[in-house]
């Protein structure tokens, strides 16, 4: 922060002045100036300090002046320091965290039902743009497969993953094939392929189907069929819920138009959301992530702040949640609803 914040009484001064800007322009949305952080200091300085104090907070790059008879702002750099060093571990208040438990809880029934759900919650408790994603089907947990024979060679697949999704797929069959034939293949693929991922069963099929003798030559060629066809094919994305964007454009942090319609783009081209949410399920790192401004990869979301988390299947991550929101962000309540709706789902899912 300067040559002057080489002290440690300077740095403590600094760092409390800074604290208290993000906090109040946070709270208000305007420019902060001298004289309204001097009054709200733990210990008594002047704002003509104070305003000297801020100045080398701008040129360390923390504040910035957006106008020049303006106060000033926090950086993307200041809200990194902030959710680093001074959010601290706050918690929501119980009737907030039971509202979120009986929400969530009475749509734990089906995953997708759930997740929609979990994007309204975090939405409405964060006051952001609450997102989830799921993993992809690809990445899901056989639990059981069914095959049932159709009119005009159609072969209809019931495909069960953990957790708790149901897929139903139709499939053309060369030729005419035998419930008895279906009920072969679907009894090989149970008892040799029950809790792998259908990625790995993929995989796995495609080495062994030269060795699958016992089957007729049609159950093979609908087995791969089955398995490089459609919601089951290697390509398909994960499921993703959005709630909330039209009401977080609207504020004024998003006033210039071409920023909000640029924003308004990257929410409806959700393969950019979705691969921030993606960078979160691999990343080494533990709970709640935080991407401040610049730090986030798309171009169109540097004005915004993502906080996000995975939640899991048992011991198994399934999925990212989060919300988005502009920078000047209440950080502390959107850790806070992340973390617990994050929590809340992996909860649900792995006792159901």
């Amino acid at each position: 922060m300067g040559k002057r914040a080489g002290s440690k009484r300077l740095v403590k001064r600094h760092e409390e002045i800074l604290a208290a800007v993000i906090r109040r322009y946070v709270a208000r949305g305007r420019p902060v100036g001298s004289k309204a952080i001097a009054r709200g200091l733990s210990q008594s300085l002047s704002p003509a300090t104070v305003r000297s104090c801020m100045a080398e907070l701008e040129g360390a790059g923390y504040l910035e002046q957006p106008h020049i008879s303006a106060g000033r702002i926090p950086t993307d750099r200041a809200y990194r320091l902030y959710v680093d060093r001074w959010l601290g571990a706050k918690g929501l208040n119980p009737s907030t965290e039971c509202y979120i438990a009986e929400a969530l809880r009475a749509h734990c029934t089906a995953l997708e039902t759930l997740m929609a759900k979990a994007s309204k919650v975090l939405a409405e408790v964060s006051r952001n743009v609450g997102v989830v994603l799921g993993s992809p089907l690809d990445e899901e947990v056989l639990e059981h497969i069914k095959f049932i024979k159709l009119p005009e060679r159609r072969v209809l697949a019931v495909v069960v993953s953990k957790p708790d999704r149901v897929e139903n797929k139709v499939m053309r069959a060369d030729e005419e094939i035998s419930q008895e034939d279906l009920d072969g293949a679907a009894d090989y693929l149970n008892d040799h392929f029950r809790g792998w991922s259908l990625r790995a069963v993929r995989m796995e099929i495609f080495q062994r189907l030269e060795g699958m003798n016992a089957l007729s030559d049609q159950v093979i060629s609908n087995l791969t069929k089955l398995f490089t066809w459609g919601k089951l094919a290697e390509s398909e994305p994960a499921q993703l819920f959005v709630e909330g964007a039209a009401k977080m454009l609207g504020r004024s942090d998003f006033g210039d138009l071409r920023r909000a319609r640029s924003l308004l783009a990257a929410f409806e081209e959700k393969a950019k959301l979705a691969r921030i949410l993606d960078a979160c399920l691999k990343s080494p790192a533990q709970g709640v992530r935080v991407l401040i401004g610049r730090e986030n990869p798309s171009r169109e979301m540097r004005q915004c702040a993502v906080v996000a988390s995975p939640y899991r299947y048992r011991n198994r991550v399934v999925g990212a949640l989060g919300v988005v929101g502009p920078t000047r962000m209440e950080y502390g309540r959107a850790v806070s609803t992340v973390g617990f709706v994050a929590n809340t789902c992996s909860r649900l899912l792995s006792t159901n």
